[in-house]
């Protein structure tokens, strides 16, 4: 019983974690394609010069699928308590982190948010690596 309720608690923070993410990277990532020249969020083009990027039309784009709806989805998977729920919670932990280091080598460091961000990637790799080896324990 401790056990199934452990991994109950485990599956809702890393939901939890998730929809935080999808809350920062969804609304960010449309307004990055609606205004690729980042006025709207309040950046410019001008912090890109050390990035592949002209504009952030394909960071925004990243941004909003590889980010934002593939941590809803993985929320969703999480909340119903499907079986790869652990698996996806340590790719996209690691998706966003790997998101973080390139942002922060691409225009340096900005906003507390980044290492926030990054330590959230963390939290939630590590907890879909938990929920994942609870998992296949218990076949």
């Amino acid at each position: 019983m401790g056990f199934m309720k452990t991994k109950a608690n485990l599956s809702y923070v890393l939901c939890i974690i998730q929809l935080i993410v999808v809350i920062g990277a969804i609304p960010e990532g449309i307004l990055y394609l609606i205004d690729p020249t980042g006025h709207k969020s309040g950046t410019s083009t001008s912090v890109l010069i050390n990035s592949p990027f002209v504009d952030f039309f394909f960071p925004g784009l990243f941004l909003l699928i590889f980010i934002g709806f593939s941590h809803l989805s993985s929320a969703i998977i999480t909340i119903l308590k499907i079986e790869v729920a652990g698996f996806l919670g340590i790719l996209f932990g690691i998706i966003l982190m790997i998101w973080i280091i390139l942002k922060i080598h691409w225009i340096g460091y900005s906003s507390f948010l980044q290492p926030l961000f990054f330590i959230l990637g963390i939290i939630e790799a590590v907890t879909g690596f938990i929920l994942l080896r609870r998992v296949i324990r218990t076949g």
